[in-house]
């Protein structure tokens, strides 16, 4: 997982206030809450199952707003302004804010204060251990996911407990999901490898701060408190609502109130930090109505990188930033392998790279590695100039142009294009067993969800297959039949000559 620097300093505004505290005290925890994630398991049994189901102690379930309301009312005695919107039950994603008021474009909204903001340089209620993460270093997400679970383990000892029994006792991420769900569901998605590396990367996070912290400070970090399945929780929550505020330097943070804003494509409103008010706040991009629901942005991302870090799937068609991962190869039998994969090599690329297709084409990046894939032994002088151009790590965007080698270039681009559509098509025709599970109705309404959300997503990536499927066959026969054109008119023009 790509990590954040060190705890770094933030103005004094983004530190919680003083407040006196009641004794500690630590929530009882259930004998199923210890949990293992197992990255390389076949399958999982019954009783992993069960298990799994407890969760954490905190938290509610996804679409409470018994929860939501209780927080509404903390953040309120704790600063935040009157809002023009309200937590409601919503049709696109469960819980969401909806509007008041009447609300213009261009209107700015929440005003969140930085007091109620949680950031690396919060206040640890338990002292103590936030002396020691910051002592060894942590960087801001180990840090500030430790920080979730220390604060969630004291119940109402923590001023964020509002805020934490508030959040989602799962959330929607394939944090959640099994290594058999993920190969059984995800096997034609180029997201399956990000998914499994994503769990590896929080397993090995969790591993690192056990070998490095908790086992040195056993009374500080006791197991039943910080686990596998407490991390997991709590990288969850950071993945789908840690924001990164660009006025403040980049830094990363939670915001109560602000996370409970929905994504939809067809906004470009995010969240930031606003210096006249000194607050958090977005500036809305259109006009709503009293009753309908407010979006923000979670960013320019693809279908799958919300599935990844989200845990949903914008409706096919929807989502205009919408890209599907295309991996391309050298060919090991090609006379020249060695030598391309040289060249790749100096510049920072593999024999296999993916490159980002879109409905509205493809990089200028994945043209010249097919370029270099399709280029005969005559133009090894040229190798490596085709490997800057598809690592783009020139100065500038270099003109890749090899008029002798389209056509061949793009046959080799549609190849690997009807071979990724194969594979979608022979997962939405079932042709893929599923996953074991087991035969209790919540897990069997939890398989229905997750079939559901990776046919989405097969589907919308597909789509952008098809169309560069069209739009190459469309190319190549412009192409073939202009080269049909000029031999027919060499050819009558010899024929003339000779008459």
């Amino acid at each position: 997982m790509a990590s954040t620097t060190n705890a770094t300093t933030l103005h004094q505004q983004f530190r919680p206030p003083s407040h006196p505290r009641a004794p500690r005290r630590i929530r009882t925890y259930p004998p199923t809450i210890r949990f293992t994630i197992r990255a390389t398991a076949a399958s999982t049994s019954a009783p992993a199952q069960r298990e799994a189901e407890a969760g954490v102690p905190w938290g509610c379930e996804i679409e409470s707003l018994e929860s939501a309301a209780s927080l509404e009312r903390w953040l309120t005695a704790s600063g935040l302004p009157e809002q023009r919107l309200a937590l409601e039950k919503v049709d696109i994603g469960e819980r969401g804010l909806v509007a008041l008021k009447n609300v213009r474009n261009g209107e700015k909204l929440l005003f969140v204060p930085p007091s109620l903001v949680i950031t690396a340089d919060s206040e640890w209620t338990n002292r103590e251990v936030g002396e020691v993460m910051k002592r060894y270093s942590v960087p801001d997400w180990p840090l500030l996911a430790t920080y979730l679970i220390s604060e969630a383990s004291l119940e109402g000892s923590s001023r964020w407990s509002s805020y934490i029994d508030a959040l989602p006792r799962q959330p929607y991420s394939l944090l959640y999901w099994t290594r058999t769900e993920i190969d059984a569901y995800l096997v034609a998605c180029p997201i399956r490898e990000r998914a499994i590396s994503r769990i590896g990367d929080v397993i090995g996070t969790y591993n690192d701060l056990r070998d490095r912290i908790f086992s040195k400070y056993p009374d500080l970090f006791p197991e039943e408190v910080y686990n596998m399945e407490t991390f997991r929780w709590s990288f969850g929550i950071l993945f789908s609502r840690l924001v990164r505020l660009e006025s403040m330097d980049g830094r990363v943070a939670l915001v109560p109130w602000a996370d409970m804003l929905n994504h939809s494509p067809e906004v470009d409103a995010f969240l930031d930090y606003d210096k006249s008010s000194q607050g958090i706040v977005f500036t809305t991009d259109r006009s709503y109505q009293p009753g309908e629901q407010v979006f923000i942005s979670y960013g320019k991302k693809s279908s799958g990188e919300l599935l990844l870090s989200y845990g949903f799937v914008p409706k096919e068609g929807t989502n205009p930033n919408d890209s599907v991962e295309f991996l391309v190869s050298l060919n090991k039998s090609d006379e020249c392998y060695k030598e391309k994969l040289q060249a790749l090599k100096r510049h920072g690329l593999s024999e296999s790279e993916s490159f980002p297709l879109r409905v509205t084409g493809w990089p200028v990046e994945l043209m010249a590695y097919a370029f270099l894939v399709v280029s005969p032994p005559e133009m090894i002088q040229r190798f490596d100039e085709m490997a800057v151009a598809a690592s783009n790590k020139g100065s500038s965007k270099p003109a890749v142009q090899y008029p002798e080698l389209d056509e061949d270039a793009l046959q080799f681009i549609l190849d690997c294009c009807e071979s990724s559509i194969k594979k979608y098509t022979k997962y939405l025709e079932g042709a893929k067993g599923s996953a074991e599970v087991s035969i209790n109705s919540k897990q069997a309404t939890r398989t229905l969800l997750l079939k559901q959300l990776a046919r989405d997503l097969c589907i919308s990536e597909r789509r952008i297959l098809y169309r560069s499927q069209y739009i190459l066959r469309r190319r190549l026969r412009d192409m073939r039949a202009g080269g049909e054109l000029k031999a027919l008119s060499l050819f009558n023009g010899l024929r003339n000559l000779f008459k």
